[in-house]
């Protein structure tokens, strides 16, 4: 099963520094999209195999956990 979380990120933040993040915690960057639609935060999903794995970065993001998606 796959499981999908999308949140914006601070626009102050690197793709590169994301994509770093999300690989300490287990998961994979997959999409970005520069400054969002309103030209603010960067809009990133991150997905990963390990539920346990993208629990853990929604409580680094001070995220409720009711955000992850099952696939």
């Amino acid at each position: 099963m796959t499981y999908i979380l999308k949140s914006d990120i601070a626009y102050t933040s690197t793709q590169s520094e994301i994509n770093q993040f999300a690989n300490e915690h287990g998961c994979t960057l997959s999409n970005f999209q520069l400054n969002g639609p309103g030209g603010g935060n960067h809009i990133c999903t991150f997905t990963s195999n390990n539920l346990d794995h993208i629990q853990e970065l929604c409580d680094q993001l001070q995220l409720p956990h009711s955000k992850i998606i099952s696939n």
